[in-house]
Formats: structure tokens, C-alpha cells, sequence
């Protein structure tokens, strides 16, 4: 009985640890600016709002800020589901050579860094010798998508960085789904056209929906790669970043809270209201479906053929061909600038000559590997007591919901936040620098492992095996340590993998609270505006091959 009471008080003592790591090391940070932007309200109205020589210019750059950033948001969505929807359906109903490759490559932007891929497309699209110019067309960083007015790099950026989140939810309702409805559709004479859109479309489409909402918030936060492509285009999360170095606090906040607040907005209703159970059907007039049915029938087989290539070609163009780009300008690089023959143009003199730029990349990326360690075996503790807290308890799925808006609120707004919090303008417990870094990274890198952890303890069906082994007289401690930890082991390893790499290349937050220093994502940021191309590009090719280390780990972990 003493046994049965200790066990419990160690559970409760267990439950509410981990809510308190959990306020003050993840929520509290993601909505600090809420709180500073209300106890500061009469100094922030009047600086945004009723500026004595200004007026309201920040509010009016505010609005300029956020409609293109909603526009980009929203337009990129829209190619999201068109090429990404396509693209899960050929990973899932498709066996073929490679599949594996394939699947890792569509994954591959949710763990490259930011910063090096947005170089990367840059040098893909307007370098002299890309693949635009093959056909005679010429793009900068100032080419404007007609109607639309987005820049047109930016949008390429943003489709590779969020497609994945719309194939990734896709792909796992298309898995789940009995494959027994579409094979009575087919022998009822169905089209696979007609099958996908009656029969198919309604049961993903919650899963559609679910990834849309990801990738439209994940679009709204991008901060590193946008800032590369960016030129004189000014999105809101940049915004934000370029205010706190010009020390204007109260309008960088005030954006911050405003982004916050939307991606509150986008999240939260989206994980309690949209549920797979419903599916929501809606019938069209006798007329107009009778119509659909006979232009379906109309299309050839071959369109299954024409869908898949289509979806293969976007995938190569938008996210293989800046990674062929960065090889092939390394060795243009190598040894001396391609347009002049210089020797000090080339990768080998900046490294190694009097510019010393390999001491500044080594210096940079220990610091981003000492920040990404110690950031995710953080988080890994603060996941494990999360992970019990949401499978044993009412208020978890509260919190799991919670932890899905650190994963999307801007990078730019999290590190602004950090800051005001715990640096010299809050508490004064941290300054600027490494350990604020750390600090700043397990805010994002807890609800990843958390997700994977969860998902593997589902999996397992983990409740049946620990209340098995409570009423055989198990402790909390004994269950935890012999059958739930050993359980979940892949899913907390897979989770711990791309936290450190998404910490490895971190760069929006990074910016704001790393002082001196200087993380290898960032550097990769100032090298390209300080035009020290050829560093750049070496950085921004480590930092890849660096991440397709960590997916091909992941992958012999995961199986």
C-alpha cells in the first residue's frame, strides 16, 4: 500500500514538473509579447500609432508588411496543394525504384537550413548561368509576379520550404485510408478521376486541410531564406528583425504580437474543430455532375502517367535543382572567380587567404553545433515530461494543441520575445549569446520530439503494456524506465534528429539573440550581404550535406 502511494505522489510530483518546465521554458516565452505589448501600451500606441514626429508611419509599413506576407502566405498555399497533393498520391499508390530517395528528398526542406537553401534557389534562378537563362529569360531579385505583386523568388522559396508539410499530411490520410473504397469504386466503372474526386477527396480532405494551415503559418514565420531572396521587399517577420538591430523595440513587438496572434488564430481552431472522423460531402446539381463525369471519362489513362511526371518534374526543379546549382558553383568557385579568372574571387582564397574566412565558418559552425546539442538534450527532458503529461492526463490534449504554435510562429517574433524576456530589457538573467541561443531553440525543438514521441507511443498502443505492469505492482519509475522509455526510443531519437538539424539552421531567431555569437546560419546571411559569395557558397553547401547526414540517420532509426 506504502509502495502503491509512493508510486502515485512520484506521478503527481512527475505531472506537475513537467507543467512547469513547460510554462516557463516553452509557452511563457511564445507568448511573452502578448503581455509586454499590454504592460507597455501607453509608450507602444503612441510609437506606433501617434509617433510626435512620425505618426502613425510604423502602423502604415505595418499593414504594407503583413499584406504581402498574407498574400505570399496565401498564394503559396494554393501551389501547396496543387503540386503537393499529387505528390503524395504518387509516394503513397506508386512502388517503384527509390521510393525511399524520393520520400527523403520531399522531406528534405522541413531539415535543411533556411538560410542555405534560400542561397542556393537564389543561385539556381538568377545566377548568369541558371536555368532560366537557358531560355533567354532573365530573373532578379526584383521580379514581380504580375497581379499578384509578390516577389517571384520569394515565392519559389516558400513553396519548397511549406509543400512539404501539405505531402507529409496528405500521405499519412491517403495510408490510412481502406484501399477496399476505391477498389469498389474502380469495379463500378468509376474513372480514377472520378474515384480521387467521390471517393478519395472527401476522406483526405480534413488531412488537406490540416496541411494547408501548417504551411500557411510556416509561411508566414519564414525568416532565414526570405531574407536572402528578400532584395527590397520587406515581410513582416524581416520587419521585425530589422527593428530590434535599429533598436525600435515597441513597433518590432507589436508586430510580433500581431503574428503571434495570427498564427493563434490559424492553429487553434483548426486542431479541435477539424477532426478525420467528419466528412463533409457536398453534392453537386444533377447537371453540373453529370457533366464532370463525362469530361472525366473523356481524359485518357495516360493522365495518371502526365500527373506523376508533372509532380516528379516540380519536385527536381523546386528543391534538387538549387542543390545541383550549389555543387556546381563550388567548383566554379574552387580555385578562381568564373567571370574574371581572379584568384582572390575563389573559394580557396577566402578560406585560406588573408580574408581567414575558414576560421570564421569553423568558430561559427561549433557554436551551432554546441547550440544545437545542448538545445535539443534539453528539450529531450522537457519532452519526456511533456509526453506523460498529454497520454495520462485530461489537460493534455490542451497542451498538445499549445505546442503546435511554437512550431509556427515567426522565428523573428520567438527571438524578440527571448530577449524582452530574459535579456538586460526583461529580467536580466540572460544576455545576448550562447546560452540565450539555447534558451530560444528548445522553445521549437520540444513540440518536434514531443510529435514523434507521441506518435511512437501511439503506435505502440503503450497504455495496455504500463497498466499491465501497475497492477503487477510496478512503480511509475520502473514502468517508465523498463517499458514505456524503451518503447518510444525510436520516436524521442527520429524527434531529437531534426531538432538538432532545424536548430543547426535556425537563423530569423538566431539573429536576435545570439550577440557575438554568431551561429553558421546567420554568418551564411551576412556573407551574402557583405558579398563574400564564395564563402557562402562553401557554408551553405556544409550546412546541406550536413542535414542529409542527419535525414539519412533518421531514416536507418526510423526504418
Amino acid at each position: 500500500m506504502l509502495r502503491l502511494r509512493n508510486s502515485r505522489v512520484q506521478e503527481k510530483l512527475i505531472a506537475w514538473s513537467g507543467l512547469v518546465v513547460l510554462l516557463i521554458f516553452v509557452f511563457f516565452p511564445s507568448f511573452y509579447l502578448f503581455s509586454f505589448v499590454i504592460r507597455l501600451w501607453p509608450s507602444v500606441y503612441i510609437e506606433v500609432f501617434a509617433h510626435p514626429i512620425l505618426g502613425d508611419v510604423y502602423w502604415k509599413e505595418m499593414l504594407r508588411y503583413l499584406s504581402l506576407s498574407l498574400r505570399l502566405s496565401l498564394v503559396t498555399v494554393v501551389i501547396d496543394l496543387l503540386l503537393g497533393v499529387p505528390l503524395a498520391y504518387l509516394l503513397v499508390k506508386r512502388r517503384f525504384e527509390f521510393e525511399g530517395f524520393l520520400e527523403d528528398l520531399t522531406m528534405l526542406p522541413l531539415v535543411i537550413p533556411t538560410s542555405g537553401f534560400g542561397f542556393a534557389t537564389m543561385l539556381a534562378w538568377t545566377a548568369s548561368y541558371s536555368l532560366p537563362t537557358l531560355f533567354g529569360i532573365r530573373i532578379g531579385l526584383d521580379t514581380v509576379v504580375p497581379v499578384i505583386k509578390i516577389p517571384l523568388l520569394m515565392l519559389i522559396v516558400h513553396v519548397a520550404l511549406t509543400f512539404p508539410y501539405v505531402v507529409k499530411t496528405v500521405s499519412g490520410a491517403l495510408r490510412d485510408l481502406k484501399a477496399s473504397y476505391e477498389v469498389i469504386s474502380s469495379s463500378l466503372g468509376a474513372h480514377p478521376l472520378t474515384t480521387f474526386r467521390k471517393v478519395t477527396l472527401p476522406l483526405i480532405l480534413p488531412s488537406m486541410f490540416s496541411g494547408a494551415v501548417l504551411a500557411l503559418a510556416r509561411s508566414l514565420g519564414e525568416t532565414g531564406a526570405t531574407m536572402i531572396v528578400a532584395g527590397v521587399s520587406t515581410t513582416a517577420p524581416i520587419a521585425i528583425v530589422r527593428w530590434e538591430f535599429e533598436n525600435k523595440v515597441a513597433p518590432a513587438a507589436f508586430l510580433g504580437a500581431l503574428l503571434v496572434a495570427l498564427s493563434l488564430i490559424i492553429i487553434v481552431p483548426t486542431e479541435y474543430l477539424l477532426t478525420p472522423g467528419k466528412k463533409g460531402r457536398r453534392l453537386l446539381p444533377k447537371g453540373l455532375e453529370a457533366r464532370l463525369i463525362r469530361l472525366e471519362r473523356s481524359t485518357p489513362r495516360s493522365f495518371a502517367l502526365l500527373r506523376d511526371t508533372a509532380s516528379l518534374a516540380f519536385l527536381m526543379v523546386i528543391v534538387v535543382l538549387p542543390m545541383l546549382m550549389l555543387i556546381y558553383n563550388s567548383a566554379l568557385y574552387w580555385a578562381s572567380d568564373p567571370y574574371t579568372g581572379r584568384r582572390e574571387g575563389s573559394i580557396l582564397y577566402q578560406l585560406f587567404g588573408p580574408p581567414r574566412y575558414w576560421d570564421v565558418i569553423m568558430r561559427a559552425l561549433t557554436t551551432s553545433l554546441i547550440t544545437a546539442t545542448l538545445s535539443t538534450l534539453l528539450s529531450v527532458y522537457i519532452s519526456i515530461l511533456a509526453l506523460f503529461l498529454i497520454m495520462r492526463y485530461n489537460i493534455g490534449r490542451f497542451i498538445r494543441v499549445l505546442l503546435k504554435i511554437p512550431l509556427v510562429i515567426p522565428t523573428s517574433a520567438l527571438g524578440l520575445s527571448m530577449i524582452l524576456l530574459w535579456g538586460p530589457k526583461g529580467l536580466h538573467i540572460l544576455n545576448p549569446g550562447l546560452w540565450l541561443i539555447v534558451l530560444t531553440h528548445v522553445v521549437f525543438s520540444v513540440p518536434v520530439i514531443v510529435e514523434t514521441s507521441v506518435a511512437s507511443y501511439m503506435e505502440a498502443n503503450l497504455p495496455i503494456y504500463e497498466d499491465t505492469a501497475r497492477s503487477l505492482g510496478a512503480t511509475f519509475y520502473d514502468v517508465m524506465e523498463t517499458i514505456t522509455l524503451p518503447m518510444i526510443k525510436r520516436g524521442i531519437v527520429a524527434g531529437s534528429l531534426l531538432a538538432f538539424t532545424h536548430s543547426l539552421g535556425e537563423t530569423g531567431a538566431t539573429f536576435i539573440v545570439m550577440g557575438d555569437h554568431t551561429t553558421i546560419a546567420p554568418l551564411i546571411v551576412n556573407m551574402v550581404e557583405s558579398l563574400a559569395i564564395p564563402s557562402a557558397i562553401f557554408s551553405s553547401l556544409i550546412l546541406i550535406v550536413l542535414s542529409f547526414i542527419m535525414l539519412a540517420i533518421m531514416r536507418k532509426i526510423v526504418g
